[in-house]
This record gives C-alpha cells, sequence and structure tokens, in this order.
C-alpha cells in the first residue's frame, strides 16, 4: 500500500530553487541557486553573465550587485 502524497503538498515558490538566472535566463542547477542565490532561492547572475569572481564573492544573489557586476563585464 502506498500513500499518494501529492494531494497534501503545496508548491512554494520561495522554496523552490530558480533554474533560470533572472538576469539571462541561462539554465543554473537548483544547487548554483543554493549555492550563489538568496534566501529566496533566486538567483540574479551566473557565469554566463558575470565573471566568476562576482558571483563568487556573492553579487548573484543581490539585483543591485549583479546590475553592477554586468555592467562592468560590458
Amino acid at each position: 500500500m502506498s500513500t499518494d502524497l501529492s494531494e497534501t503538498r503545496s508548491v512554494d515558490d520561495s522554496k523552490t530553487a530558480d533554474t533560470r538566472c533572472r538576469n539571462c535566463g541561462s539554465f543554473v542547477t537548483p544547487q548554483f541557486t543554493r549555492v550563489f542565490g538568496n534566501n529566496q532561492n533566486q538567483i540574479f547572475g551566473c557565469f554566463e553573465c558575470m565573471t566568476a569572481t562576482d558571483v563568487k564573492q556573492g553579487n548573484a544573489n543581490n539585483p543591485k550587485e549583479a546590475d553592477r557586476a554586468r555592467e562592468k563585464m560590458r
């Protein structure tokens, strides 16, 4: 006998990790979002649209910092 829990589960966007960069739309893994994203599992920059240094310094989890880092790349 198995129990179907799908009816009791609700999808909460704040707990589901983004799988797309909110800047360029590139695919990112849920693990990337958990590590480099903010507390709402959102990612505002990735290795496609930011330098690795900026991502590793935490600029991908804050929209304002991500904007500055992206401007430097142009």
